[in-house]
């Protein structure tokens, strides 16, 4: 793209301005700026030996984009402060190290966008970020950061998510899909009572792989858990899981011990009105090993749903 053009587009996206009269074309309606690239940041070192901050980063305040194909462009490093973003297209863009507040996100696509290392859950005198109908098919969150958000109506398939603590984010009507490694769900934030409450409402892992997954503080009554041979769903959960506690608790061998402790965990951050839960099978066996595994579910055989 020329380059006099592609400053102007961003005059215009940093401004919130149409872009009318700059002649370009359109991809499904919306207006092509497929491979656009941000203007770089640059780096500047700190008084602290080793360390280095950003200068000349892209700031969006107040601005609204609406329409926009961004497919495959470079964006990293961009600050969105109380705008929206509607109807984009995003798919295979690098968006590393976005830092949003107060922004609303809808009915757009991420589809394989690198958005690692970014802040989506940022909090802005006290307003959240919105995040609906969003598709995150094939991106990767690895790394990303959250305090609280909602997430309405999104899609998580084949998302790259490991290593990520959710914290207060709330997710309603949303679907998961391929492996989810170490993630955690919160109920609510640390110290985040302020703000609106997870609880998970009509979220459906039903084609997802849970793995060392935490749910913590979450009754998880309204959920479709996975369907598949890898997962045990435990009904009457925190009876359940109490009286195999007991039992494995009068046991000394190495493999009892490892189970009452991970089982342990999961008891303790049970949600108050927790009825069901889920169990992965191959985490178990990492663990304690398939003997142990296997006599597990057999404990659990009056509860499998």
């Amino acid at each position: 793209m020329d380059p006099r053009r592609a400053r102007e587009i961003w005059a215009r996206l940093v401004s919130g301005k149409p872009l009318d009269g700059l002649g370009l074309s359109s991809v499904d309606g919306r207006v092509d700026l497929q491979g656009l690239v941000a203007p770089a940041p640059s780096m500047l070192p700190r008084q602290m030996a080793g360390v280095k901050e950003l200068s000349n980063i892209v700031v969006i305040r107040g601005a609204c984009w609406t329409g926009l194909d961004f497919s495959n462009a470079q964006l990293d490093s961009i600050r969105f402060f109380n705008s929206s973003i509607e109807d984009c297209c995003f798919d295979g863009a690098h968006c590393q190290d976005w830092r949003m507040w107060g922004a609303t996100i809808s009915s757009t696509s991420f589809r394989g966008a690198d958005l690692r290392r970014s802040a989506l859950g940022g909090i802005e005198n006290g307003r959240r970020n919105s995040f609906r109908r969003v598709d995150f098919t094939g991106a990767d969150l690895r790394q990303t950061v959250y305090v609280s958000a909602d997430m309405f109506e999104c899609t998580f398939a084949d998302t790259k998510l490991s290593n990520v603590d959710l914290q207060g984010t709330v997710f309603v009507d949303c679907v998961f899909a391929g492996e989810l490694n170490e993630v955690i769900f919160h109920r609510q934030a640390f110290r985040g009572e302020g703000f609106p409450p997870n609880e998970m409402k009509g979220v459906d892992f039903r084609r997802a792989r849970l793995h060392h997954v935490e749910f913590r503080g979450l009754d998880m009554a309204d959920v479709q858990w996975p369907e598949d041979d890898e997962h045990v769903v435990v009904n009457d959960y925190k009876a359940t899981l109490d009286r195999v506690l007991n039992l494995l608790n009068t046991r000394s061998d190495v493999a009892s011990k490892t189970l009452a402790a991970v089982l342990s965990m999961k008891r303790k951050w049970a949600g108050r009105g927790q009825r069901q839960g889920v169990l992965n099978k191959r985490d178990l066996v990492e663990a304690a090993g398939e003997e142990a595994v296997a006599e597990l579910v057999r404990q659990l055989s009056k509860s499998l749903g």
